[in-house]
């Protein structure tokens, strides 16, 4: 034994990893980097368009809420033009003199007939709130004391109850 065993030499092409796997695992990194930025890119853009979605349903809201107020001024509008022409009607029926009254003031009576179209008030062009405000002023008012007793209709309902 004192012969020496000499083991063949198995030449490896080295501890480097080959260039195909090197090349493999690259391509596969470069993928999943390019998915995350396209991932990325699709979570912004959603991410705006439901914003956009919310802005515009926000607007929508805002238009309802604009058009459910322009209703309701609308609405009080007509009530307070409604109680301006009562007021309007309960005024000049109020300022009607009897004949006795007349003549003490010196002036005839008038009629609803002789005045015709010359009566009528004209429809004012003002915004809802302001017209709100004047006609709430002007129903809030009340006739005087003098001009309920030269009523000439409660003068007679008023001597046929006697």
């Amino acid at each position: 034994m004192s012969e020496k065993v000499v083991l063949p030499r198995l030449n490896l092409p080295g501890q480097k990893t080959h260039w195909a796997v090197v090349a493999v695992i690259g391509s596969g990194v470069l993928v999943l980097l390019m998915a995350a930025i396209f991932l990325l890119v699709v979570h912004s853009q959603r991410s705006t368009q439901e914003a956009e979605a919310r802005a515009a349903e926000a607007r929508i809201k805002e238009a309802a809420a604009r058009i459910e107020k322009s209703k309701l001024e609308a609405i009080a509008a007509e009530k307070a033009k409604a109680a301006a022409a009562a007021a309007e009607k309960a005024k000049p029926a109020g300022s009607v003199a009897t004949g006795d009254d007349a003549s003490k003031a010196g002036t005839a009576p008038s009629t609803n007939a002789d005045s015709g179209k010359a009566g009528q008030k004209k429809k004012p062009h003002k915004t809802a709130s302001r017209t709100i405000r004047t006609t709430a002023s002007k129903a809030a008012r009340e006739p005087t004391e003098s001009t309920k007793k030269t009523d000439a209709s409660l003068d007679a309902l008023l001597r046929g109850l006697k």
